[in-house]
């Protein structure tokens, strides 16, 4: 062999070396970034500059300082609920429609409209202490926390208002429609938008933290125990995010579209589908890279018969149903889950087993998102009236005490002493203390059915007759 080829070979391996060198590299780094994307190695952020949170130790029982009242999105008041009969001691008429659940906090009333005004009115004399022009529709209930007001607008903002003045302190866009409502834990402000994240902003100067892709629009509340926060989306998604570097700690798929918001309390997460699925879920649980994957084949093989036992997703404690579509959020207090269907059928779920405790049938429409006031289980009908269940009922009978409050057509969103309208007004009813109705007592205005079916029915007006049976 001649020395010049040698020498030409030897170049040729030297570069066949490097080339295979730069491939190497080239894979390596795709395969860091998999692994940075795929088990989200985000840096610990730094705390937001004031802990404030829209949940208060010092809030008075009657407080509703979030669209769920605390950050876990339970909707329950220590307070008792007002009690028929009613009477209307103020009410506020607004250019617009109030979409939100009003806020109280300190003897303050804070709620927006369609037409784009923030407004704060005296929760005892109904006076208006302030507005502002928003500039855009909001569908946001307002978050109080601190000495702010949060909510969201139709034109991609998140703003914050003083409580006292109503003067804006900062606002920040987005990028898309913010349908949904804010939760404030420990000085951030969670909030989901059609960009499909849930996003997450420092309280006291509106600067970004953290998004997380929830994989579709999230139009209701977030939730939180404050070690992580929850999120649901119309993509079909459940997922838990890390409040310190906004890594996601489990994505959970739904199947369907999720219903309202989630709640989180004693330990577990709660959501609902809008085909009725009530999911129970380990908040703590932790999804890896290709669990998506295992889960789909574990599927197949259940299907195929290659596996005796369905598989469950990571995080799954049990799954239930409200024998219907649901649109609302579920409500919870005392370790059971409050759900509604859109044929105004109310179940309750033991929440640490899934099991049926009771269910009611509600004779009108259960326009409102329940919530639960003590003892008593509060439902807004679209005929006007407030419903009171004993929450801790067994099966086998069903009571409630029932009323009208005068002037109001159609209520869109409920609290323990007030509700808001769908023609824009805010209306605040006057009465003793909602003591939920006995099963041992039976009126004419305020029947029970005692029936041998296993499922109680709920008898919300007089006319109903004795034996009827839950349709099903």
């Amino acid at each position: 062999m001649r020395p010049y080829e040698t020498v030409s070979r030897r170049v040729w391996r030297f570069r066949d070396v490097r080339i295979w060198l730069v491939i190497g590299l080239i894979v390596l780094a795709l395969l860091a970034l998999w692994v940075v994307q795929a088990f989200q190695l985000t840096p610990l952020l730094a705390p937001p500059s004031q802990a404030i949170s829209s949940q208060s130790s010092s809030a008075q029982p009657h407080d509703w300082a979030s669209v769920r009242r605390d950050t876990g999105g339970t909707a329950w008041s220590p307070g008792s609920a007002t009690a028929p009969p009613f009477s209307v001691r103020w009410e506020i008429a607004t250019p617009g429609t109030v979409l939100g659940t009003p806020a109280v906090s300190g003897g303050r009333l804070f709620f927006a409209t369609d037409d784009g005004l923030a407004i704060s009115a005296d929760a005892e004399s109904s006076e208006t202490l302030w507005t502002y022009d928003l500039g855009s529709p909001s569908d946001s209930a307002p978050a109080v926390a601190g000495d702010l007001v949060f909510l969201g607008t139709r034109d991609h903002r998140v703003l914050a208002l003083d409580r006292d003045t109503g003067a804006l302190r900062w606002q920040h866009d987005l990028g898309n429609i913010v349908l949904g409502s804010p939760i404030v834990v420990d000085g951030t402000v969670y909030i989901g938008s059609t960009n499909g994240a849930l996003e997450a902003l420092d309280a006291s100067n509106g600067q970004f933290r953290w998004s997380a892709d929830a994989n579709g629009w999230v139009v209701g509340h977030p939730a939180s125990d404050g070690t992580v926060v929850a999120a649901t989306s119309l993509g079909e998604r459940f997922i838990t995010v890390d409040p310190n570097t906004g890594r996601r700690r489990l994505v959970f798929y739904s199947g369907t579209p999720v219903a309202g918001g989630p709640v989180i309390a004693d330990g577990r997460a709660y959501f609902v589908t809008n085909r009725g699925a009530v999911w129970a879920v380990d908040p703590e649980a932790v999804s890896w890279p290709f669990s998506r994957f295992a889960y789909v084949a574990k599927i197949n093989f259940f299907a195929w018969r290659l596996r005796s036992d369905p598989p469950r997703q990571t995080g799954t404690l049990w799954v239930g149903s409200a024998r219907g579509k649901v649109k609302y959020s579920p409500a919870y207090a005392s370790g059971n889950l409050f759900v509604v269907n859109e044929a105004s059928r109310v179940t309750a779920f033991d929440g640490s087993s899934g099991s049926v405790v009771w269910a009611a049938q509600m004779d009108a429409e259960v326009v409102a998102e329940p919530l639960v006031s003590g003892d008593t289980l509060v439902l807004g009908t679209a005929d006007g009236q407030l419903h009171g269940l004993e929450r801790r009922h067994r099966r086998g009978t069903v009571a409630a005490r029932h009323g009208r409050l005068p002037a109001v057509r159609r209520a869109i969103s409920v609290r323990p002493d007030a509700v808001s309208t769908h023609d824009g007004r805010q209306a605040r009813g006057t009465g003793g203390p909602m003591k939920p109705a006995r099963p041992a007592r039976t009126t004419a205005a305020h029947p029970r059915l005692t029936v041998d079916s296993p499922v109680p029915i709920l008898a919300a007006h007089s006319e109903r007759q004795p034996g009827a049976h839950d349709p099903r």
